[in-house]
């Protein structure tokens, strides 16, 4: 059977899903955002082993930047884009609850099989939504932080989006991108699928934000930005 040029990207990365994520622990498995529709080429087949090979721990330092965040106990996080819960699980130790929202009905069961492996406590944290591609399905003044991570560059009508999610926000709401620096890294998706850190910085403040913080050395594949709505 001959494969669509649509098929062979979501192929692609279900592969990649299957053969990173052979067992499931406390710490979730490894996943990253199925990309736009396109050929893949030779970058994004070295990409494609760069990634199989790793720990995504070593290089995301998932801690690291939920330290940045403290304190959390009496907060309320949205993980936009959780995929199977890498960081969901994760912010549940620390978080008041946690919002794992996704557009694919099969992640969010997976998630919800694997919540079922913590202890009482940390699934009354634990809500997964099912979103759609342009809306979060958020409630008005329902989160205190919005977490976008490996997946920002992926949303349909960013600015759209953007400006639909300061009303979630509740008030000192922040909004936190994590994502890929553009430049050829060993890890990470194809250059054309990745936004440069000014170019992120530049849509939050015309979507009505306004920058707190924008790192681009804690993570050495990656860049962490930390926006604001304006008042």
């Amino acid at each position: 059977m001959e494969l669509s040029n649509k098929m062979i990207p979501r192929i692609w990365w279900m592969f990649f899903l299957i053969s990173s994520c052979s067992y499931f622990d406390k710490n979730g498995p490894l996943i990253l955002k199925e990309p736009a529709h396109q050929e893949p080429n030779e970058n994004a087949e070295k990409s494609f082993e760069a990634f199989e090979f790793s720990d995504r721990t070593i290089w995301q330092k998932p801690f690291l930047i939920i330290d940045l965040l403290e304190p959390l106990d009496q907060k309320v996080v949205a993980d936009i884009g959780a995929g199977s819960g890498y960081f969901t699980f994760r912010f549940i130790h620390k978080a008041k609850k946690v919002i794992a929202v996704e557009i694919d009905s099969t992640l969010i069961e997976l998630m919800n099989a694997e919540k079922d492996y913590y202890d009482q406590e940390l699934q009354r944290k634990y809500e997964a939504r099912l979103a759609t591609p342009d809306d979060s399905k958020l409630k008005d003044d329902e989160v205190d932080i919005v977490f976008i991570s490996n997946t920002y560059t992926y949303l349909e009508n960013r600015m759209e989006y953007l400006k639909n999610l300061k009303p979630k926000l509740k008030a000192d709401g922040i909004l936190v991108i994590v994502d890929f620096k553009k430049k050829m890294t060993p890890i990470g998706p194809p250059l054309d699928q990745r936004l440069a850190q000014g170019d992120v910085e530049s849509e939050l403040v015309l979507a009505g934000y306004h920058i707190a913080k924008s790192d681009d050395i804690s993570l050495e594949y990656q860049y962490i930005i930390i926006a604001e709505p304006n008042p």
